[in-house]
Parts: C-alpha cells; sequence; structure tokens
C-alpha cells in the first residue's frame, strides 16, 4: 500500500507474478546444475546463496517511502476508458 498506492493490487500481483517466475526457474536450473555438477547438491546450495547475498544487497537500494505515483498526478484507476 505505501509503494502502491492505489494500484497497490497491482504491485501485488507483479509481486506473485516474478514470486512464481523465480520458484519456476529455481527448480529448472537446479536440475541442470546437479546434472552438470554430477548430483553435487552443494552447488546448487552455494548459486542459491549467491542469489540471496544479491538480494541483500538490493533490498539496500529498496525505497519504501516514495510512492510509484506522484500524489498530484491524477487518478488513472478512476478514469473511464
Amino acid at each position: 500500500m505505501d509503494i502502491g498506492g492505489p494500484c497497490a493490487g497491482t504491485v501485488s500481483g507483479a509481486m506473485n507474478m516474478w514470486g512464481n517466475i523465480g520458484g519456476a526457474i529455481a527448480a529448472t536450473v537446479n536440475g541442470y546444475l546437479l546434472r552438470w555438477f554430477h548430483a553435487n547438491w552443494n552447488i546448487t546450495f552455494y548459486v542459491s546463496a549467491a542469489i540471496y547475498l544479491v538480494a541483500v544487497v538490493l533490498w539496500k537500494f529498496l525505497d519504501p517511502v516514495t510512492p510509484l505515483r506522484h500524489p498530484d498526478e491524477p487518478d488513472v484507476t478512476s478514469l473511464a476508458l
């Protein structure tokens, strides 16, 4: 609600979509990693840890205070198409 404002549903849906896409890609990539590294599960955990480390760094750049839409802009969700 802080970031999306009147478009909070759209923001929530986008977050859900990207999370599901990431889960599908992760399962596929883990299968290939296990095949390439002869069922070495340590590699899959190292790759996951690296992805989480990147996410921690990117989290620092997230600004939950700044809305996606400026308060003075018209609300496009209430306009008739």
